[in-house]
């Protein structure tokens, strides 16, 4: 497993520009503090780098799950134009109960350890690959800190309250709003995404079908060998030679799980999980468009400004509505100076306008700056996808390529056992 994984985290740095190649594995889960309330799971993660911002070419430190909560959490709230990688589910890192010494313990304990490794060492690796996110003082901190809980504390300081609820606002104010000039160029990325998502859906329920299937055959084949090694027992000339092929029907059907378990905790998992990375795209879209939404409502707000000042120079009312007639007959009444009135209008809106100016020019850098960043973000997504489908679908034909060579093996073997039985006359 190892193996596979480093070379698919230096095929990733090598196909992504401006990332510097960097393989980390996530090994050796260990239980802390057993036996009590406080218990947890740590990881050894292994990070092999080229940054200079590392102390070293090869550090290794142990992580919980809650750590990788913090990186993930830290990176979405200080990175909003990038598409931060999803965490696997929690419930996959949660510690197995049962009889510890039972086979259904022992055999979910490490489908759960395979999962919870390539889930963690997706969500670094893509990190890893990424040539902003891998350069972040998190992620250095997360892979090398000696002093771990000191210094995420800092940062939890530090930044806490910082841009999460501009990020927050800028969701509530724009909840109801929608884009008016949509960018064709989002819009089909949007599209793609979504095509994308629904496909892997697609995949995903057909693959659950063939894993029905394959778990049906195994034990069918299950079935089929105690029946042939039974009839051994009526067959007494044959007896031994029957019992042979019923234990190779059995090691057939064992087969059949090995691979079952391999694609499901494997290629399914990474299908779930890559749906939840266009979860992670179509958020980061979202955002751009609430920068437009911000852009767009405000230049609104400015023509608007715009057009009362105009009006209240060019007919002495600011607007033409029932609102402007009973603001002039309440003035009339307390005998209001009309003109010092306009000209204190025409103050509050010169000085309106000037100010919705910077705003909307603000605004507009901050919503092209943000849109260059996320075309950006999608052409990465685009790679790394094309390189983990890559791998993704190399896995599965390894694993069908291993299931049949087992069963070859296992045929082989038992095809001189039945040629020697012999048969009297």
């Amino acid at each position: 497993m190892n193996s596979d994984q480093l070379s698919y985290s230096n095929a990733s740095n090598a196909a992504i520009p401006n990332a510097l190649p960097m393989t980390i594995t996530v090994t050796e889960p260990l239980k802390e503090f057993d036996g009590t309330k406080d218990a947890f799971i740590s990881y050894l993660i292994t990070t092999k780098t080229a940054l200079d911002t590392f102390t070293s070419p090869t550090v290794s430190v142990r992580r919980r799950f809650q750590d990788f909560v913090w990186l993930h959490g830290s990176l979405s709230r200080d990175f909003a134009a990038c598409v931060v990688p999803p965490l696997p589910d929690r419930h996959r890192m949660e510690y197995i109960t049962g009889d510890r010494f039972g086979p259904e313990f022992v055999e979910k304990r490490r489908a759960n350890e395979y999962i919870s490794f390539n889930s963690l060492q997706r969500f670094l690796a893509r990190l890893s690959r990424h040539p902003t996110l891998q350069k972040s003082e998190y992620f250095r901190i997360f892979l090398e800190s000696r002093e771990w809980n000191k210094e995420s504390s800092l940062y939890r300081q530090r930044k806490s309250g910082d841009g999460v609820f501009e990020n927050l606002g800028d969701a509530l104010l724009n909840a109801f709003s929608k884009l008016k000039k949509p960018d064709e160029k989002f819009v089909e990325i949007k599209e793609s995404v979504d095509k994308l998502e629904e496909n892997l859906q697609i995949i995903d329920r057909l693959y659950q079908r063939i894993i029905k299937r394959q778990t049906d055959l195994e034990a069918d084949y299950r079935d089929f060998g105690s029946s042939i090694a039974g009839l051994g027992q009526l067959e007494t000339g044959i007896t031994l030679p029957l019992e042979q092929f019923g234990e190779t029907v059995s090691k057939f059907a064992d087969a059949w799980k090995r691979m079952t378990c391999r694609e499901e905790n494997g290629y399914s998992a990474q299908i779930r999980d890559y749906l939840s990375y266009c979860h992670c795209v179509k958020n980061v879209l979202k955002l751009r468009d609430q920068k437009q939404v911000d852009f767009e409502d405000l230049s609104e707000y400015l023509q608007n400004a715009i057009m009362e000042r105009d009006n209240l120079i060019n007919t002495g009312k600011s607007s033409t509505g029932i609102s402007s007639f009973l603001r002039e007959t309440v003035d009339n009444i307390k005998g209001v100076d009309q003109e010092q009135a306009k000209r204190e209008r025409l103050q509050k809106l010169d000085a309106k306008i000037a100010e919705l100016k910077k705003e909307v020019e603000n605004s507009n850098d901050v919503s092209d700056q943000f849109s260059l960043e996320v075309a950006k973000e999608y052409e990465i997504f685009q790679i790394a996808k094309n390189i983990e489908m890559k791998d993704c679908l190399l896995a599965y034909a390894d694993s069908h390529v291993e299931f049949y060579r087992q069963g070859v093996e296992l045929w082989e073997e038992i095809i001189p056992v039945l040629e020697d039985i012999k048969f009297e006359s």
